[in-house]
């Protein structure tokens, strides 16, 4: 174990949770990245080492929810059925980003795979158990623990169930989205000029399309795209374009080809590059604001 210089408060309690049980732990140091395959090659483990730690809600029924710590390997995903099953519930799903932040007492992309808060279950799938050591961002950014397994599983002592699943690249031919491309309200006529004031929340709240996308305003060559979604789009990409998405409400997924779910909630945004597959999954109605070069097709080309 190095010396530590850090003064977060969640990171301390870790260390000194470790420190306290005699675990076999390491620090490392490393870029601030928080997506699992980028910071598993940082780090310099095969993906399945690192422990995916998700926030989620779990209602059993209409007045009665609860908070689920779900910890799987790094190179599979929740499998959000096996948690409706374990818990005998009628939906189970993503946190909202500040809810689990509040929970996790960490920012997205660091959360512990230890139940910190008195409301969160710690439910952790046999999958991580299975490995020698774990790997996690350590409710930071730019440094990691490896910690021996079974020093994991005799400071939880965890609730061990099956709830992941593969992550299964995009079927590139399957192209039926949940809503029908007859739904897509799309429009690329820039709705505002410079010196007109936007009254977006008007829009937000006058639009009864399940799938509204309205650019707002064209701006140095970039498009001002206002969506207003609820649903499922279809696999598609932008083989010359970045987009980028910025949430105002709701809560907003990226599905992407062969990676994990990206999942925003709001002011959360995301940068998805030129070329790569994806699609948005958009579990409640959310607003957000997208951002591309003039030109792009929204269908995806």
């Amino acid at each position: 174990m190095q010396a530590d210089t850090g003064d977060d408060p969640t990171y301390q309690q870790l260390l000194a949770v470790l420190t306290e049980y005699g675990a076999d732990f390491d620090l490392i140091d490393h870029d601030p990245v928080g997506m699992t395959e980028v910071v598993s090659a940082l780090r310099g483990h095969p993906v399945q080492q690192a422990a995916k730690c998700l926030m989620l809600i779990v209602k059993l029924d209409r007045k009665t929810k609860k908070y689920v710590l779900a910890v799987v390997p790094g190179d599979r995903k929740v499998d959000l059925g096996a948690i409706r099953t374990l818990y005998g519930a009628r939906y189970a799903g993503f946190c909202e980003t500040a809810t689990a932040e509040r929970l996790a007492r960490a920012a997205a992309g660091t959360v512990l795979p230890f139940a910190l808060d008195p409301e969160v279950e710690l439910v952790v799938d046999p999958g991580v158990l299975e490995q020698p050591r774990l790997y996690f961002n350590a409710a930071r950014l730019d440094r990691s623990v490896s910690l021996a397994t079974d020093d994991y599983a005799r400071i939880t002592q965890p609730a061990v169930h099956t709830i992941s699943a593969p992550i299964e690249p995009a079927d590139h031919t399957r192209n039926e989205p949940v809503t029908a491309p007859k739904d897509y309200a799309i429009h690329y006529e820039p709705l505002f000029k410079t010196l007109e004031l936007m009254n977006v929340q008007a829009l937000i709240d006058a639009t009864t399309d399940p799938w509204y996308n309205q650019t707002l305003i064209e701006v140095g060559g970039v498009l001002v795209r206002l969506g207003v979604m609820h649903g499922e789009f279809h696999w598609h990409k932008h083989d010359e374009q970045d987009e980028f998405f910025f949430v105002l409400d709701g809560q907003f997924h990226i599905e992407l080809d062969g990676q994990d779910t990206v999942i925003l909630g709001p002011r959360d945004g995301f940068c998805v590059p030129a070329g790569l597959l994806h699609r948005p999954v958009v579990p409640v109605r959310s607003a957000v604001l997208m951002l591309e070069k003039s030109g792009v097709i929204a269908t995806g080309g």
